[in-house]
């Protein structure tokens, strides 16, 4: 049975292409500390060897954002960021990854005299 889905774009994640009546992606997360280098791929990779089709890392600092150089060089798999509540680290992380996740939900909190579209 294929579950219903409402018309989408089409968007390519890395390797992939989600939407418009591609295959629906997997994706899951990490779960270990994103400056733990070998943790971390491996965890990408057993991850991507399971069939996750997209792994999510956090970043929550710089240092984090600076592993992902290392991690993007030592895997292949399709990697998305979780900025989790600093937008600010976009710029330092988008060269590494093929995709950036960020809950606009957390843009109010912070620099609330900046409008929002002054921060994305």
């Amino acid at each position: 049975m294929q579950p219903a889905r409402n018309p989408t774009r089409a968007v390519r994640i890395g390797s992939i292409t989600i939407g418009d009546g591609h295959p629906i992606a997997v994706q899951s997360m990490t779960a270990t500390r994103t400056g733990d280098i070998d943790a971390t791929v491996g965890q990408v990779d057993a991850l991507a060897s399971a069939g996750a089709d997209v792994v999510r890392i956090a970043v929550d600092s710089k240092k984090d954002a600076d592993a992902l150089k290392e991690i993007r060089q030592r895997t292949s798999a399709n990697l998305s960021v979780d900025l989790q509540e600093n937008y600010r680290l976009a710029e330092l992380v988008a060269p590494h990854v093929d995709k950036i996740r960020y809950n606009p939900g957390h843009l109010y909190h912070h620099e609330r005299e900046k409008p929002w579209q002054d921060k994305v």
